[in-house]
């Protein structure tokens, strides 16, 4: 009978090789976990600042009529106004809106390139919120622009 040498440290440099791929599948499936996550936070970030916008509309009737949230841009100043009038609380409202989605991350807001727009369309309102987000294809990954838009009648 001959003995056998070098099997058990065999059996453990399989054993290795082994864990260390499931070690990099559980790190590969927490990145894309971390990712999903990020972009979920995204979705419902811009989600809760279009109905923000729809509320803010909603409670200035006066000024919906009037046109002052149709075409609504970033580029709106803060009004200094100390008793301000329905056309001046609609600035304020878009001012702060855009402020909103621009904010920090990690404060609430969206990606740096987030962008929100209102726009009348017939007899109701789109509110859109446009942001980058990751995405991940055949390909490899990438980054799409997603809308989501919320249509509201007043």
């Amino acid at each position: 009978m001959q003995k056998q040498r070098g099997v058990t440290l065999i059996e453990i440099l399989v054993t290795v090789a082994i864990m260390a791929v499931g070690l990099l599948g559980l790190g590969a499936m927490q990145l894309i976990g971390l990712k999903n996550i990020n972009n979920s936070q995204y979705r419902t970030q811009a989600s809760l600042l279009a109905y923000d916008m729809a509320e803010r509309m909603r409670s200035n009737p006066v000024a919906v009529k009037a046109g002052a949230y149709d075409a609504v841009s970033a580029s709106v100043s803060k009004p200094s106004c100390t008793i301000c009038s329905t056309s001046d609380m609609a600035q304020l409202d878009v001012y702060e809106w855009h402020a909103m989605i621009a904010e920090d991350i990690e404060k609430g807001g969206l990606p740096a390139s987030a962008k929100g727009e209102v726009a009348k369309n017939g007899n109701q309102w789109d509110v859109t919120i446009s942001w980058d987000e990751q995405t991940r294809d055949s390909s490899g990954g990438s980054v799409k622009k997603l809308d989501l838009t919320l249509s509201v009648r007043l």
